[in-house]
């Protein structure tokens, strides 16, 4: 018997539930309800296949915090990466090829305009395209600059330029295009006109663009794989935590019925709780 009384209050009362335990692990993976023969209690595993979709929300609203603060850290990441990134402008220009061609052999013209693109990127075509913009940069640098690619379909040689200044990148693919297009005649010269392959630009060079960074590409991505990489951890910490916290854990897991709840009051746990008033209270 033990002197005193706790005033009740409904906002510091908290419900326990009888059964509230910790569930034992299972290393074979499979459970058995109460009742099994020999009295042995065993819990159905803490991941089920059969759990519904309901459930998986459920475990995802709980800890909705989580997901949402990999998903903004990972965004946030991927913004500052891309302000600290210095920006490439791109500028292309295309050149056709047109004359003595076997039309009718797919990968013949293939192989030819493979040939042509890969004359573009030569040291000395960047060399003449170096003195004649005055750019001090060395072929190196220029062809570091330039991507060419042959376009079969259309008998067409792209040329891409990207470069920190979008005025320079548009100009040295201009000078390519010329360039190549004067050695390629000197080169036809003294060939019969039916035997000719002319090379001509199609077009002016495009107005340059940013092609890095991409920031809402890469933001949007970073908060995809954040968006992933939070709910892997939201279940992954649903997985690691086998408390059994409610009544329907416990007859999910158990397979046993809830009887009743003891209500708790978190003033108990105190480490000096106050000294209570004058009364009875049985202690069992």
């Amino acid at each position: 018997m033990v002197e005193g009384r706790i005033q009740p209050s409904t906002s510091n009362l908290q419900p326990i539930v009888v059964a509230r335990g910790r569930v034992p692990r299972n290393p074979a993976g499979a459970g058995a309800r109460a009742g099994d023969r020999g009295g042995s209690l065993r819990s159905y595993p803490r991941w089920e296949p059969a759990l519904q979709l309901r459930e998986y929300l459920a475990v995802a609203h709980k800890r909705w915090w989580v997901v949402l603060l990999v998903v903004v850290s990972a965004a946030a990441a991927s913004f500052i990466f891309a302000r600290l990134q210095t920006p490439l402008y791109r500028s292309s220009v295309r050149l056709e090829v047109s004359g003595d061609l076997d039309y009718g052999n797919t990968l013949a013209i293939e192989k030819r305009l493979q040939q042509f693109a890969q004359r573009v990127r030569t040291t000395a075509i960047a060399r003449q395209v170096d003195r004649n913009l005055r750019a001090d940069l060395g072929e190196e640098a220029l062809l570091d600059k330039v991507k060419v690619a042959a376009v079969p379909e259309n008998l067409q040689i792209q040329i891409e330029v990207d470069d920190v200044d979008p005025e320079r990148a548009q100009r040295i693919a201009q000078e390519f295009a010329r360039v190549y297009q004067e050695q390629h005649t000197a080169s036809e010269q003294g060939k019969v006109q039916e035997k000719q392959v002319l090379i001509a630009p199609l077009d002016q060079p495009t107005e340059p663009r940013l092609s890095w960074p991409q920031t809402r590409v890469l933001v949007l991505a970073a908060g995809l794989l954040g968006l992933v990489l939070g709910l892997v951890l939201v279940f992954g910490l649903e997985y690691l935590d086998d408390t059994l916290k409610t009544p329907e854990d416990v007859e999910r897991y158990l397979g046993l019925t809830t009887l009743g709840a003891v209500p708790l009051d978190r003033r108990i746990e105190r480490p000096h709780p106050k000294p209570v008033r004058a009364g009875a209270l049985v202690a069992r």
